[in-house]
């Protein structure tokens, strides 16, 4: 081809010569291309790493072997020195290369984590087919709401160890016996200190390790809403959200952190958790809107505040880790919690309690998070299925963990450790919701669910070591119980899911009955008509629907006494039961009086209708 460019042709040479400059053109800019690409490579930053150096330096279990570090004569470790004297990396980048070495080393190793070990085991522990098991797995117990009379923590504890529990999160809310201008907002019920070291020795007893949780920003409720602290809210008219900007909240929230963490310090606390969750109002108190002005924006405010209050902790107990709910620190921007060094101060706890967490706990969350070195999880077993469930739901949690071994799964490379689970139980959604499922009611849930994690896998139904534990194999729908059970508060259990039962029963017959809806209604409940003989045949139905749920209400109040408060037994009963007694003791009395009329009205008898709103203005 080029010996025919070059030849003699009928060509003119201003042709040929154009021909010859695209050719060199082209090979030029080619040649240019490959120098640059070659070239820029050497430039190119090895990735940053998910993790700072300070997570290294206080967390020993992440510190590389000596052996695979270049060390000079004074023992201080140094980069490669042919690395150092390349042209191509600047001097202040030096230590940053080694911070990030060490951890490219454990990420692309082929035992990165070789040595991180958790409880006296090597992390991570898998199970054969490469599952993620979580090491540490913390039982929540909630007492913002049927708080357990203090024996019952003996046996609970018992109970939680045997299930393979490593430890407890306290949330103690007003049940703590606080201190100072505090204890104008405790629970009557309130334990006493001596009964608070009594309860945490026995946790330790039983070896599970203790973890306080004090809410420092939202859930507030229980001192926000009495009028001696109504000032310090965020927004004058919703007591969930501390002012946290202004200085007596910030002493309050002090007073409440340091009292709760001097007892807990006398039974070991490596951890402390400082809630931070689902704080709804921010920015709208005076000190905070003049508060903004120095942070810019209320995500960097509640980042301020979040840093400010583990900073706290960790001067105050210099061996304490913090924990915070991850929710507050996702909205913010990653440069953002930078700024605020909370990488350094706080490990963040992911909650989810779905029942599919690759919708409502994205990877992308995750990875908001990941250039904290340590994280957590949590799922729920109880407290997270609706606000008003008080019977047995095992399944949705059961699906919930089945899901988290999912998430840790996919992520947990992704980190330095995965510090473990906390399987939470709330007793309410907040202070002024109404009672959720009662601990026993949720025991059975809670082994099958503990049972899934330490295997990694779903069980299908299938709970050998749950059912050695309780002696029955609890069902996994919605109000269903196997009876014979053996656990902590098993009779209440089975008096619940019974009373469930029956109450859907009444439901259903309530709505559906041709002859209670015809003869029974509220009419005759207002003016006493009706048919003898169909009062007849309802009379058996209503007593066939009355009588078991006055037994079981008989039975649960004492069986409830030897775990609950009276006041909790009378909340539970009048939220759950109330209602549907009263409607059958309407129905008894209206069945009576018109038993013994012996004659009726006539027609139009609902002509002076007392009801609201009958009659058109």
């Amino acid at each position: 081809m080029l010996r025919g460019f070059f030849g003699r042709r009928s060509r003119s040479a201003w042709v040929r010569l154009t021909y010859l400059c695209v050719i060199t053109i082209i090979f030029l800019f080619a040649s240019s291309q490959f120098k640059s690409t070659a070239t820029h490579a050497r430039f190119v930053p090895e990735p940053a790493q998910p993790v700072h150096a300070i997570a290294v330096a206080a967390d020993p279990r992440l510190r590389p072997n000596p052996e695979s570090l270049n060390f000079n004569q004074d023992g201080i470790d140094q980069p490669d020195p042919a690395r150092v004297d390349s042209p191509d990396v600047p001097q202040h980048q030096n230590a940053q290369w080694v911070t990030r070495k060490i951890l490219q080393q454990q990420r692309t190793s082929k035992k990165p984590f070789e040595n991180v070990v958790i409880n006296g085991e090597k992390y991570p522990k898998l199970t054969p087919d490469g599952k993620f098991i979580p090491q540490r797995r913390i039982i929540h117990l909630d007492l913002k709401g049927a708080a357990y009379k203090p024996d019952y923590f003996e046996e609970l504890f018992a109970f939680f160890n045997r299930l393979q529990a490593t430890g407890i999160l306290l949330e103690w809310e007003d049940m703590f016996p606080f201190k100072g201008r505090l204890s104008s907002a405790v629970n009557k019920n309130a334990y006493s200190m001596e009964t608070v070291e009594r309860i945490l020795k026995a946790a330790q007893k039983h070896h599970l390790q203790i973890i306080p949780l004090v809410q420092t920003m939202g859930h507030l409720e229980w001192i926000l809403k009495l009028e001696q602290f109504a000032h310090l809210r965020e927004d004058s008219r919703f007591p969930q959200v501390i002012c946290f900007s202004d200085d007596d909240a910030w002493d309050l929230i002090k007073e409440m952190i340091e009292d709760v963490a001097e007892v807990h310090k006398k039974f070991g606390m490596p951890y402390f958790h400082i809630g931070a969750d689902e704080a709804f109002q921010i920015g709208i108190c005076n000190a905070s809107v003049a508060r903004i002005q120095k942070e810019f924006s209320r995500e960097r405010l509640m980042l301020w505040h979040i840093a400010r209050t583990a900073r706290f902790v960790k001067e105050k107990y210099p061996e304490t880790q913090v924990l915070a709910w991850h929710d507050m620190m996702t909205s913010a921007m990653e440069s953002d919690i930078e700024d605020y060094k909370l990488t350094e101060l706080v490990q963040p706890v992911l909650w989810n309690y779905a029942e599919d967490l690759d919708i409502y706990l994205p990877r992308s969350t995750w990875m908001i998070l990941r250039n904290f070195g340590s994280v957590w999880g949590s799922s729920a077993w109880k407290g997270a299925d609706g606000p008003a469930r008080y019977s047995t739901n095992a399944n949705h949690y059961v699906k919930n963990h089945e899901s988290w071994i999912k998430q840790f799964t996919m992520v947990y490379k992704d980190f330095n450790v995965i510090e473990g689970l906390i399987m939470t139980g709330w007793s309410r959604y907040d202070h002024f919701a109404v009672l959720a499922e009662t601990i026993p009611v949720a025991l059975p849930t809670l082994a099958i669910s503990m049972e899934t994690m330490l295997e990694g896998r779903p069980l299908l139904g299938n709970h050998p070591i749950t059912f050695e534990l309780l002696q029955c194999s609890p069902p996994l729908d919605l109000g269903y119980v196997a009876s014979g059970c053996r656990f902590p508060g098993s009779r209440i259990y089975e008096l619940i899911n019974d009373m469930y039962q029956k109450q859907m029963q009444l439901r259903t017959y309530r709505q559906d009955d041709y002859e209670v809806n015809g003869w029974l209604s509220r009419v005759a409940d207002e003016y006493t008509v009706s048919s003898h003989w169909y009062i007849d045949k309802i009379e058996q139905m209503i007593e066939m629907h009355a009588v078991p749920l006055e037994r079981i209400a008989e039975d649960l109040r004492f069986e409830m006494d030897k775990i609950f408060y009276k006041d909790t037994i009378d909340e539970f009963l009048f939220t759950y039961l109330g209602e549907d007694l009263e409607w059958l003791n309407k129905k008894r009395e209206t069945i009576k009086k018109v038993s013994n009329a012996k004659a009726f009205p006539k027609r139009p008898f609902v002509e002076s209708a007392k009801s609201i709103g009958t009659q058109c203005s």
